[in-house]
Parts: C-alpha cells; sequence; structure tokens
C-alpha cells in the first residue's frame, strides 16, 4: 500500500506511528500472524481443489470452523492445524522468531 492516502495521509507512515506504541504494536503484530495463516491455508486448500465443506470433513470438523479460520477470525487449536496439514499433504512447523515491530 505504498503511498496510498488514509485520512489525508500517508498509510506507511500512520503505521510507523501507531507502531510506536508497544501494546498496539503486538496486537498489529498477532493480528498480521492470523491473517496470514488463513491465507496460507486457504492457498493450501485451494491447490488441493478442496471445498472448505470437503476439508472440514477430511479433518473432522464443520464448514463454518474452516471458514472462521480461512477468515482470519480465530486463532486455531495446533491440533487442528495440524489435521488439516495432514488432510493437505503439508505439516505443521512451529517457530519462534524476532517480532518484526
Amino acid at each position: 500500500m505504498k503511498n496510498s492516502k488514509y485520512l489525508g495521509g500517508d498509510w506507511d507512515e500512520f503505521l510507523k506511528s501507531q507502531k510506536k506504541d508497544p501494546e498496539l504494536a503486538l496486537a498489529f503484530q498477532v493480528e498480521f500472524d492470523r491473517l496470514q495463516l488463513a491465507r496460507r491455508v486457504k492457498a493450501l486448500r485451494g491447490k488441493h481443489h478442496l471445498s472448505q465443506e470437503k476439508l472440514a470433513e477430511l479433518v473432522g470438523t464443520k464448514q463454518p470452523a474452516i471458514a472462521r479460520l480461512e477468515a482470519g477470525n480465530v486463532l486455531p487449536r495446533l491440533d487442528l492445524l495440524e489435521r488439516i496439514a495432514y488432510a493437505l499433504g503439508a505439516h505443521v512447523d512451529v517457530q519462534f522468531v524476532p517480532n518484526r515491530v
């Protein structure tokens, strides 16, 4: 979103100013990570040409749970991520990395 305007200002500058607050920066990072996870699950499901309903069936959950995960509305439990990964021919790799903020 480089050079995009937000409320009369530059979006990048707005984010930079907001990240100076450690609590807000952490909340931003958590939300970013949640959305990134959602995007990865959706992309992998799409690569395997599975509907949300079919993936849910394969992992023993219901379609709305997959929809909420892919929308970034929840942070799923590790066991659900492991079942999703297994169903999609992948594995979960949990890492601790330094904060980007």
